[in-house]
């Protein structure tokens, strides 16, 4: 039975759909950091929008060149790390206790560490707009989001009381300004190339989000982030000393000047906040002293005291023991709070109070074992060696490369010490920064591919 040619789409009609879903899947992806900012995190409507993005990305919407969607092995990668999660979840079915059993809540770990990539297929679907515009909608969203925060909270905080100004604790906030005061930093000389109207207006805008964010960071009162800021500094300053040193780059006096009094500014700026704050901030950092007899014993499991040093100290030796038992899939599930239940080493009221294990490899070792553990580091590594060959190649521009650098030694570090990466706050900047950062490699695959085609 033939049909008549009018029931077929013709070519340029499948073009304009594409367009326009091409278009939908921009824009999703770039409004997805302001949303989760108003809507307060709210699961139900980010996940409608993760669906959507997710079904557009299937479909290979906004892609000129197939084969660099098909072909990309982060994209497999990616495959391969839900393929591992199934069939860890297969396995627990059969392995695990059923006291012990978390279900298929291991299954969030997929979109925890891979929707970044779906973040920059969508922010490549709109190539005539820049990557920057998400960091901007990011920004702007965090700021309307701070805006509706009671004015006692601010003074509280100024006070010197720990507060999590309206996001999920004080941890999570303090990842969140301090990426925003990386991004706001390492993209300040930007500026001086606007012309001098857009200048005038910019800058201030910027600086007072900067100082912002540094009464955040300090606000927030977290130890993990505070170490995680200075060691990304200080290995970004060696990594960019060393080429200077032995001759191999130029300087450019202008960029450093900028970069200089950017450094000195924010250090006397917080210098100011923290003399002027509550002195229950700077006593934060000789809070807990212990000594290494202590932390023998709570290596040991002999004695688990109730504080910060201590509960992670003893979560992570006992989760030694969790993850010797299944090395592979490990146990199931998003959450440890039933190995500490049934664990003898912790009293009743250290099961009652806590429920990870403050740590974000451990914590994935102990729920999906280290077949995805393995992958997840795959994929790491690859985005990096992706970020590192774009930027030689000359498409990346050098402050996207130094941010994505500092950013990457920030997270490894803070991660360290909670479960960001499977957390709200996690997911979110994961999907951000690793949205933004890829989809530059992305931008240099797909001109590389169409000079090919032609």
């Amino acid at each position: 039975m033939a049909f008549p040619d009018s029931m077929y789409l013709n070519q340029s009609s499948k073009n304009n759909v594409r367009q326009w879903l091409g278009l939908v899947f921009a824009s999703l992806a770039f409004v997805l950091p302001l949303v989760w900012f108003v809507s307060g995190a709210n699961d139900a409507i980010i996940d409608k929008m993760i669906r959507v993005m997710f079904v557009l990305f299937l479909l290979g919407i906004g892609q000129k060149a197939p084969q660099v969607y098909y072909k990309d092995r982060l994209i497999w990668l990616c495959a391969l790390l839900a393929l591992i999660l199934v069939v860890g979840y297969i396995w627990q079915c059969f392995s695990v206790p059923e006291e012990l059993f978390n279900g298929s809540k291991a299954r969030k770990f997929l979109p925890a560490f891979c929707f970044f990539v779906v973040m920059a297929y969508g922010i490549s679907a709109a190539p005539k707009v820049s990557p920057f515009f998400l960091l901007i909608t990011a920004g702007t969203g965090l700021l309307f989001h701070l805006s509706s925060v009671p004015a006692d909270v601010w003074m509280a905080a100024w006070q010197g009381k720990r507060l999590d100004f309206g996001l999920a604790n004080a941890q999570h906030a303090g990842v969140i300004f301090s990426t925003a005061l990386l991004a706001g930093v390492f993209f300040l000389p930007r500026t001086s190339s606007l012309p001098f109207k857009a200048r005038m207006l910019v800058l201030p805008l910027l600086v007072g989000f900067i100082l912002l964010m540094v009464f955040g960071v300090i606000a927030t009162q977290t130890r993990a982030v505070w170490l995680g800021l200075a060691l990304s500094v200080i290995s970004l300053l060696l990594f960019c000393a060393v080429p200077l040193l032995t001759g191999r780059c130029s300087v450019h006096w202008r960029a450093l000047a900028w970069v200089a009094a950017t450094g000195v500014g924010i250090l006397l700026a917080g210098s100011v906040m923290l003399y002027f704050m509550g002195g229950s901030v700077t006593q934060r950092l000789s809070a807990e002293t212990i000594d290494t007899a202590t932390i023998k014993e709570m290596a040991q499991l002999k004695t688990v005291k109730h504080s910060s040093v201590g509960i992670r100290i003893g979560s992570w030796s006992a989760a030694r023991e969790w993850i010797a038992e299944r090395p592979v899939f490990g146990w199931g599930g998003c959450e440890v709070s039933k190995l500490i239940k049934q664990s003898p080493h912790f009293d009743e009221d250290f099961k009652k109070e806590f429920k990870h294990l403050h740590n974000s490899y451990l914590e994935t070792l102990v729920n999906v074992g280290s077949a995805a553990f393995i992958c997840m580091i795959a994929i790491a590594f690859l985005v990096a060696w992706r970020t590192i060959m774009t930027w030689r190649q000359g498409q990346m521009p050098t402050d996207v490369f130094l941010f994505s650098c500092a950013f990457f030694l920030f997270w490894l570090t803070v991660n360290i010490f909670e479960p960001y990466i499977i957390n709200a706050a996690g997911f979110f900047l994961n999907a951000v920064i690793g949205g933004f950062v890829c989809s530059w490699c992305l931008r240099s695959q797909h001109d590389q591919a169409e000079l090919k085609i032609v």
